[in-house]
C-alpha cells in the first residue's frame, strides 16, 4: 500500500493530501530514510513521522 495512504487510513493524517504534504516536507521516514509518497510499505517496515513537537515511531 502507499505511504500516503497508509498514513491517511491509520489517521495519523486526517486527509491523503496532508499525509503527502508532510512527506515531502521530509517529515515522515522509512527505515530511516527519506522517501516519496508513492512508496509501498510492507510489513517490518520502521516509520518515522513528526507531528508539530511529537515524533513517533511505528514499528
Amino acid at each position: 500500500m502507499r505511504l500516503d495512504k497508509w498514513l491517511w487510513a491509520a489517521r495519523f493524517y486526517k486527509t491523503r493530501a496532508l499525509a503527502a504534504e508532510e512527506i515531502g516536507k521530509g517529515r515522515v521516514q522509512v527505515n530511516g530514510q527519506a522517501t516519496k509518497p508513492a512508496r509501498e510499505v510492507k510489513p517490518g517496515d520502521t516509520l518515522e513521522l513528526r507531528q508539530g513537537a511529537v515524533e513517533r515511531t511505528v514499528l
